[in-house]
């Protein structure tokens, strides 16, 4: 049969060869199409690490008229967390914690370099660093690596750092990095040493964006975040905090919980001037990928619909100029059935004869490095799930443009069709 067909193509290989071209650029921009679109579908599904879900920020200022021109880090710090602990007092509040440049989708941003202890390279390389106390990780309802609390895993073990699943690869790549020694390199009189307390989940800054290493500096008790302000000179207002209302609480409710807290949100010069959704942030730092999906989702159904109808008109004419053919097959016997898979045989055999040159098309865009593997790896079943449902799609057009002509004629009376041969 697939020789009979094969030889069919061969026979009309004057018209056929425009179409099997046409055939063959379809096939190449459609595999583009659907790499593009995997590989975003994918990214965008996995998980990322936290959970922002009814998370706020809360935004502190500093009524200046109380203190003048004087600055008391200390008593400010102390002030600070005072109204923090009111917070977490309240019945609608879940979890609330203080953090410095770690709020997700947030472009404040703090690099480090972090190198095991153990190696004396001079090269260092620097990663993302969040400066959290350990309720943050109750608050974004983080992970450690085995699924377990990572909150809890912090309490249970010593050490001053957590490190994203990347960074803790990357960096003791044999063995766990739980209980190791890690050290900053940024200046090495006075390098920082301490142990991994915990390793996270893989962490992803966006939803369109890859995991990546980066780590976080514990701030494990109410002295050590006052050490810090008083040491480096830091005003409060530097420090974040994020706080996650309970199951059932809505944005909209925020107002009212302010007022009815308005008494016990401020402690001396330390005042909660607004709080801010942090879904609010994630729709403004993702607004230009979404507006850029919904100009590539327009321009590709331009595409398919420009396809759809090339495909299906295509064989539809190709099958209507094959009448006279199909009635004289009918004639001297041949079945409805017959008659049809015929075509469809035809029609797909000529689109799978395109899989050779598409493998080796889609191999040179590997070798010029044009699809994302950055964000997804070119593994087999990327190949599968792309080439699958291209030809799929493809198929299903093919398929329309033969069987509603193909339905018509084969339903004629042989005798009917005769007089076009």
């Amino acid at each position: 049969m697939i020789q009979h067909i094969l030889t069919l193509i061969w026979n009309q290989r004057k018209s056929n060869v425009w179409i099997f071209l046409e055939l063959l650029v379809v096939v190449c921009i459609l595999l583009a199409i659907m790499d593009s679109f995997l590989v975003d579908i994918y990214t965008y599904k996995r998980p990322l690490g936290f959970d922002i879900t009814n998370v706020y920020q809360v935004n502190f200022a500093k009524d200046n008229t109380q203190t003048g021109d004087t600055v008391d880090y200390r008593s400010e710090g102390e002030s600070l967390l005072q109204v923090v602990n009111n917070l977490r007092q309240c019945p609608e509040v879940e979890n609330i914690s203080i953090c410095s440049s770690a709020i997700p989708y947030t472009w404040i941003a703090s690099w480090s370099p972090l190198k095991a202890a153990s190696d004396t390279s001079s090269s260092k390389s620097y990663y993302q660093v969040y400066d959290v106390m350990p309720d943050f990780f109750k608050v974004f309802n983080m992970h450690a690596e085995d699924g377990s609390s990572l909150y809890e895993q912090v309490l249970q073990n010593p050490g001053q750092y957590v490190l994203s699943y990347d960074l803790a690869k990357k960096l003791f790549p044999t063995s766990s990095a739980i209980g190791q020694e890690v050290k900053h390199v940024d200046n090495p009189e006075w390098a920082m040493q301490d142990r991994v307390s915990a390793v996270t989940t893989p962490l992803r800054k966006t939803d369109f964006d890859r995991s990546e290493p980066v780590y976080y500096q514990l701030l494990r008790t109410d002295k050590d975040l006052l050490d810090d302000l008083q040491e480096y000179k830091i005003s409060p207002l530097a420090m974040q905090c994020v706080m996650r209302m309970r199951p059932g609480f809505q944005a909209e409710d925020m107002e009212a919980f302010l007022q009815r807290q308005s008494e016990r949100l401020q402690v001396k010069s330390i005042y909660v001037s607004t709080v801010t959704p942090v879904s609010d942030y994630r729709a403004d730092r993702l607004k230009s990928r979404f507006d850029n999906q919904a100009k590539k989702i327009a321009l590709v159904a331009f595409m398919m619909a420009n396809i759809f109808f090339g495909i299906v008109g295509t064989f539809w004419l190709r099958t209507q100029s094959r009448r006279a053919e199909i009635g004289l097959r009918a004639a001297v016997g041949a079945s409805k059935t017959r008659l049809r898979g015929q075509l469809y045989g035809e029609g797909l055999l000529l689109l799978l004869l395109t899989l050779p040159i598409a493998i080796i098309y889609m191999a040179n865009m590997l070798y010029l490095d044009m699809p994302d593997t950055d964000r997804l790896a070119y593994t087999g079943w990327r190949f599968f799930t792309t080439f699958g449902a291209t030809y799929l799609v493809l198929g299903l057009m093919i398929y329309l443009g033969i069987s509603i002509p193909a339905g018509k004629i084969t339903r004629m009376n042989p005798a009917d069709t005769l007089h076009y041969e």
